[in-house]
């Protein structure tokens, strides 16, 4: 018997070095790079913040995420076998923030003096294109397709009103909205801009305006009032582009991939940057310190989230069950010295922005959140946010917006048209209160605006001036449901600095106290989803990029589009639905 189980254990033991040996020579070989090779980041599809490489990358091939990219520069600026960087901008789909975090990736990348070459096929086809063009002029050198257009146009914000519609259909809005500001439910209550809506949008647009052209300025070394004449004159094509030194040179992409792997007279094997930072198949045997990066990404709802192309960012929305149990993990794992809690999210449900921020408060309290702010951290992306010891947000980031909206629509008019009638049998004053066939009493409305809305509101602002060590006085006047840029926020202090996600990487090592120059693991949470529930979602077998294009001309719509589909037609949220075209 002890023969037996020893030669089995054998069996084991030569089955596992053979295996180790085998994953060992795999390894080797995909990780192997040439000296004098060249990076090559190809930016198209959605920007997403979050994404796979390997097996589970193959289902992400459609889109650029940040996190990825960061990964594969970064690692790439240190390792000398790598000479340069290739970025190839096809038709990439993203916000402002996120184009701001891949320029501070490259100028990461050309700090270490390493050569940059960009390839731009076009910026915008009959559309906008600022953010391709301007994340194709932090390098060096700027190819673009001799045919391509530069629609180098500028910032507009569109705002629908659908009030006229639905007073036709016989559907009446009964919404409220606290906060001067807080405009999304202005869709089916207005039938043009109110002058805080109109002086709100009028702001952003023009905050992002001056940070596109300053760091379009800054790149091409042109003064900003060159670039605003250009802007005016725009669109160019890639000839004009050439001719005012937005670009370098014009080339075909087959010219563009000779020239760089010639670069300098010397020759250049390319690697892709998804192979680059492909996971190696074995354990490390390194011991580093491990910091949690935990993405909130897209609309916030109760339970574990789902796919969702209309509301969310990157289309998968923010479950709160999820969330709680990814800082739950982050907080009870002693190796996990500090967390990045990295927000990408317009809002949505009270209750569950409140459930993830109770989890975030638990977390802080026994060790370093640091939050870092994308594409949007407004409404509720903002309230979840409020506990972390530190708040950092890219210079064009969408936040703020701290007020409250909700309400019902009434179809009974509308159904009756048609030819369907409603009768009802009630018990209790105000069981009518969320039916969707009956307006607002004045007492219920009353009610819902004072007692729901109302006290969600204070608590709110109180969230913000407890948080932010304001008085509530100081915290309600930058409240009112209005939105600000990042760089704007930090003057308001509602955030305590403008940078990208190593800005916020630095500062949970900081107060974490671990030495700046030490790398550290991050440990991505929540688990990311895997392939049968995606499958289950919808989520495999939708493209990508016609989600992006979905939830860029949807998403004004959705949130009271849901309120009128939902169940009781109630909607009570803190969302905030801008969409800057850039």
């Amino acid at each position: 018997m002890l023969r037996r189980l020893f030669r089995w254990l054998l069996r084991a033991v030569a089955i596992a070095v053979v295996i180790f040996i085998i994953a060992a020579i795999s390894d080797y070989f995909s990780h192997r790079v040439a000296p004098d090779s060249v990076l090559v980041l190809k930016i198209d599809g959605p920007v997403v913040e979050r994404g796979k490489t390997g097996i589970g990358g193959l289902l992400t091939q459609e889109s650029t995420p940040l996190n990825v990219v960061r990964r594969a520069l970064d690692r790439a600026a240190r390792d000398r076998r790598i000479v340069g960087l290739a970025v190839e901008v096809f038709d990439p789909e993203m916000e402002l923030a996120q184009a701001q975090e891949i320029v501070a990736t490259i100028h990461r990348f050309t700090a270490h003096h390493k050569w940059t070459e960009a390839y731009l096929e076009s910026a915008g086809e009959s559309s906008p294109g600022n953010l391709p063009y301007l994340v194709a002029s932090a390098a060096g050198h700027v190819a673009m397709m001799p045919e391509g257009e530069l629609n180098l146009v500028g910032v507009g914000i569109r705002e629908l009103f659908a009030r006229g519609a639905l007073d036709r259909l016989g559907v009446t809005p009964d919404l409220i909205a606290i906060g001067k500001y807080k405009d999304a439910a202005n869709i089916f209550t207005e039938k043009d801009f109110t002058p805080a809506q109109r002086e709100q949008d009028d702001m952003l647009a023009g905050q992002t305006f001056d940070q596109i052209v300053a760091r379009v300025a800054a790149e091409r070394h042109l003064d900003t009032a060159q670039v605003k004449a250009l802007v005016d004159q725009a669109p160019f094509t890639a000839a004009a582009g050439l001719k005012a030194h937005l670009v370098d040179s014009l080339e075909y992409l087959d010219q563009f991939v000779a020239r760089v792997k010639h670069h300098g007279g010397r020759s250049h094997p390319m690697l892709t940057y998804t192979h680059y930072a492909s996971p190696s198949l074995l354990p490390s045997f390194t011991h580093r310190d491990r910091i949690a990066v935990v993405y909130g990404l897209g609309a916030i709802e109760r339970g574990r989230g789902g796919f969702d192309p209309l509301l969310s960012p990157g289309g998968r929305s923010m479950g709160s069950d999820r969330m709680v149990e990814a800082f739950r993990e982050a907080r009870r794992d002693d190796s996990i010295r500090a967390i990045v809690f990295r927000i990408d999210s317009p809002g949505g449900s009270v209750i569950a922005s409140e459930l993830i921020r109770r989890a975030v408060e638990r977390a802080a309290k026994k060790k370093p959140v640091v939050v870092s702010m994308s594409g949007y951290a407004a409404s509720g992306g903002y309230w979840i946010a409020t506990p972390a010891n530190k708040i950092v947000a890219d210079p064009g980031t969408i936040t703020g917006s701290i007020g409250v909206l909700g309400g019902k629509f009434n179809v009974a008019p509308m159904l009756q048209k048609i030819g369907v009638n409603s009768g009802a049998v009630e018990r209790g004053t105000n069981v009518s209160l969320y039916d969707s066939f009956t307006d607002f009493t004045p007492a219920q409305q009353e009610i819902f605006r004072d007692q729901i809305l109302g006290k969600t509101y204070n608590h709110f602002v109180e969230l913000v001036a407890r948080s932010r060590h304001l008085s509530t006085d100081a915290a309600n006047r930058i409240a009112q449901g209005r939105v600000w840029t990042g760089a704007q926020a930090v003057n308001l202090k509602l955030v305590d600095s403008v940078g990208d996600f190593d800005t916020a990487l630095a500062e949970a090592k900081a107060l974490a106290k671990i030495p700046p120059e030490r790398r550290v693991e991050l440990v991505e949470l929540p688990e990311a989803p895997g392939i049968l529930e995606q499958i289950e979602s919808g989520e495999i077998g939708s493209s990508s990029t016609a989600t992006a294009l979905v939830t860029a001309a949807l998403r004004p719509w959705t949130p009271l589009l849901r309120a009128l589909a939902a169940r009781h037609g109630l909607l009570g949220a803190v969302y905030c639905p801008l969409v800057p075209v850039m």
